[in-house]
């Protein structure tokens, strides 16, 4: 089963599916992992990355920033569809992903890049069982003390609040639009970390008894 929890950068995604994977595995007894771009770096589990010849935050922070346009979007998805086929769930396995193409999609077209096309690129992604939409003002994300990176801040190296906020308005924009066409829950995440874990949880936990039955 794949669950994608959705979101725009500093809203709490990785905190929550750490909690999830532990809550489905405690509550239910399914196995639960997660799925997140990090992992191609392992060799062993993904041995066609191994030409990638540099550690992750140097990918993620120096040089995905610097690539131009559509080459940086359609190598974002070049990393999720080695993930999403090298690895997807087996059995009775829920897999969480961390914002999956949705993210992607939504941060390029923040950038500029047109929306069609990006969504003809996706096309080749098999839909989640659950898509979970973590909404968030960025404002709220910048008092709470998040520490940008370039790419979340519109490629500015700077990482200034203004461009983080500028690019994230332009994220959730994007975001809210799809999950009104494609009918995907939006949670509010500007609550309390565990009230919007019980939230999640009401949601998916559906889903997680009829796998476990």
């Amino acid at each position: 089963m794949l669950i994608n929890i959705l979101g725009s950068d500093g809203g709490g995604k990785t905190t929550q599916i750490a909690q999830l994977i532990e809550w489905a595995q405690q509550t239910f007894g399914l196995p639960a992992r997660s799925l997140v771009k990090r992992d191609l770096f392992d060799a062993g589990r993904f041995p066609e990355s191994a030409f990638f010849g540099c550690d992750y935050e140097t990918l993620a922070h120096r040089l995905l920033p610097q690539m131009p346009a559509e080459a940086r979007a359609l190598w974002l998805f070049y990393m999720n569809a080695v993930l999403i086929r090298g690895a997807p769930p087996q059995g009775r396995e829920v897999v969480f992903l961390d914002g999956y193409w949705h993210k992607h999609f939504a941060t390029e077209a923040a950038l500029g890049l047109d929306t069609q096309w990006l969504l003809d690129v996706c096309r080749c992604f098999p839909e989640p069982d659950l898509t979970l939409l973590l909404d968030i003002d960025p404002r709220v994300t910048v008092a709470r003390g998040h520490v940008h990176k370039p790419y979340e801040s519109g490629c500015d190296f700077a990482c200034h609040d203004a461009s983080f906020i500028r690019q994230q308005d332009g994220v959730r924009r994007h975001l809210l639009q799809l999950a009104q066409a494609r009918g995907y829950p939006v949670l509010d995440a500007e609550r309390g970390v565990d009230e919007v874990f019980d939230a999640l949880c009401a949601h998916i936990a559906p889903l997680l008894e009829r796998l476990a039955a």
